[in-house]
């Protein structure tokens, strides 16, 4: 930091222009240590005087946050931090001055309590706004170098690592969230909630990112592969499904998480080969898979009754229950939009017959078998919407829109043919669009093609946003570097 001071900080005025050698470098010396009064200018040499001004204001809420000058009346702790917050976020000019104000009085400072404070908050703003390009490595061997005696110090490096890989946090945190930071208390808990009912519950911190939950996730699943990690996402519920969006990778998790919100997690590509010598993954799959399944979301005729009846039988074989079947339990097995249209009692006939074929398969194994037939199906591997209208077909009902990284597809529910087929690379642009009619759902149009030919298509469906959301996120992370 000394060298840093040399290059960048203001010369003292109490040291001549002539004056070289020992004297300067310890005039320079003191500029990087703690002083016990509050400076008169700002240390970097800043052009702007409103910015000089506002450094010495924040080097006076340093002090009064550190407890080395009194609090003013009215302000309470939380006030003063925020006070050395903000202007981090309004002024990125001035994110270099606070950090080397706090590096300036976390150095030699004569009073332990009050340094451990100093050091907090620079572990708070390391985790949230980065310095400069230039300022960067002599913070960074600032941090080294204080490592081996301050565990903040430890705590501040991982912060900064972590800010210059994810961005930093967009939002401020709260002032709950940042007390507890303050006491040491920032790790709490956080649920997950997989397809089928499950719950998966982990750990979280102040500056834990999407990405690591999802990793943590995936181990506990045996996947190690990080390519098949980035398959899987989380989805952010609002209230009752108010607002669906994948979380992105980069995203700190508590700038999104309040009480009104829950995460969800499911696999969103299929692209990798399946792999089922872990219980905990061949279940969260077959959950998954499962649910689509029976809400109509991967095709299967009325006709097939053998297809239907093997399915059904798999189901029946998962739970391990050896319960005589009723019709009523039959129909719980077959896919919501089929269950008035098929001959029940045929496929319960045919189900019977599988049943004795199965008999000694295990859960998992049904489990297994299960996800492979499925796997066979139209729609299998895409994210599915209903789509009740399109601009320029006319489809006899709603239709099927099946998403992945590549394309995604609208197909004839009742003939199963495609209607058209849109690559992710060729969309331009998305509009959400206004409801048709009152209470009506939705649209959200599409522009995609070459300059030569660009094209227009709109879907009216009721989860318009959530498609809106899931669309960029594949494509942006298709074309991200892995």
């Amino acid at each position: 930091m000394q060298e840093f001071a040399l290059y960048y900080f203001r010369k003292p005025q109490t040291l001549p222009d002539h004056t070289h050698g020992d004297a300067e470098e310890e005039a320079m010396t003191s500029l990087v240590q703690y002083t016990k009064d509050p400076i008169q200018e700002s240390l970097i040499s800043l052009s702007d005087e409103d910015a000089n001004r506002q450094a010495v204001e924040i080097f006076q809420t340093l002090m009064r946050f550190m407890g080395d000058l009194s609090k003013p009346r009215g302000k309470n702790e939380m006030e003063l931090l925020y006070d050395l917050l903000r202007p981090c976020r309004e002024n990125k000019n001035l994110r270099d001055e606070i950090y080397c104000q706090v590096i300036k009085q976390v150095t030699r400072h004569p009073q332990p309590e009050h340094c451990v404070r100093g050091w907090s908050f620079l572990s708070l703003l390391t985790g949230i706004f980065p310095p400069s390009a230039t300022l960067m490595p002599y913070v960074t061997k600032f941090l080294q170098d204080s490592g081996p005696s301050q565990e903040l110090a430890r705590r501040s490096q991982e912060h900064l690592q972590r800010t210059v890989k994810y961005g930093g946090r967009s939002r401020l945190p709260s002032p709950g969230e940042t007390q507890a930071f303050l006491k040491g208390q920032e790790v709490r808990s956080l649920l997950i909630h997989l397809p089928g009912g499950m719950d998966y519950k982990t750990s979280i911190r102040t500056f834990t990112v999407a990405a690591e939950v999802l990793e943590d996730l995936c181990q506990q699943m045996g996947i190690t592969d990080p390519q098949e990690v980035q398959e899987f996402a989380l989805f952010l519920i609002k209230r009752e499904g108010e607002l669906v969006r994948p979380l992105w990778p980069h995203e700190y998790v508590n700038s999104v998480v309040d009480r009104d919100v829950s995460l969800h997690s499911r696999r969103l590509s299929w692209e990798m080969p399946l792999h089922f010598e872990n219980p905990t993954y061949t279940t969260t799959h077959y959950m998954q898979v499962l649910r689509d399944y029976l809400q109509g979301k991967l095709l299967v005729t009325p006709q097939a009754s053998a297809q239907l009846a093997r399915l059904a039988a798999l189901q029946h074989c998962s739970t391990a229950q050896e319960d005589p079947l009723a019709e009523r339990d039959l129909l719980d097995y077959l896919p919501k939009p089929l269950r008035s249209q098929v001959n029940a009692s045929t496929v319960k006939d045919l189900m019977y017959q599988e049943l004795k074929q199965l008999r000694g398969c295990s859960s998992q194994e049904a489990q297994i078998s299960f996800i492979e037939a499925v796997s066979r199906l139209p729609l299998f591997g895409y994210t599915v919407y209903v789509v009740l209208r399109v601009s320029q077909l006319a489809l006899p009902g709603p239709s099927l829109l099946g998403l992945n990284r590549q394309h995604l597809i609208l197909l004839d529910p009742f003939n199963q043919k495609p209607c058209c087929s849109i690559a992710l690379k060729d969309l331009h642009q998305l509009h959400l669009l206004s409801p048709l009619e009152k209470k009506g759902a939705p649209g959200l149009e599409l522009n995609y093609g070459s300059a030569d030919r660009p094209r227009t298509i709109w879907f009216e469906l009721p989860k318009a946003q959530e498609l809106k959301d899931t669309i960029a996120f594949l494509r942006d992370s298709s074309l991200a570097p892995n």
